[in-house]
């Protein structure tokens, strides 16, 4: 089976994902027409998996929201010990290296 790695990501015009203190925030400031999802509904159709870091994992888990994703979530993260015990069904911690994780 082939395999291949996607990003669908959210960036400032500038090439920043969160802004000079680590906040997020910026994206709601952002115009939404007609609620348009940017194409991130069919771009998960067609994967089996979320890959991210653990920042944004522990944003994730900061919303007042029931956990938004229905795919595995993989959190790399050489620092985190264990995912929570209320989503250890949900996502699941790698470590190493990025060849190693490829692998």
């Amino acid at each position: 089976m082939e395999k291949k790695n996607s990003v669908y990501i959210a960036t400032s015009l500038d090439g920043f994902i969160a802004d000079k203190n680590g906040g997020i925030e910026w994206l709601d400031s952002i115009p939404i027409p007609e609620n348009e999802d940017m194409g991130y509904y069919k771009f998960t159709e067609d994967i089996d998996a979320l890959v991210m870091g653990r920042t944004t994992f522990e944003t994730v888990l900061g919303f007042d929201v029931d956990w938004p994703y229905k795919k595995p979530v993989f959190v790399l993260s050489n620092s985190l010990n264990e995912i929570p015990e209320s989503h250890k069904d949900k996502a699941y911690l790698v470590k190493g290296t990025m060849s190693q994780i490829l692998k």
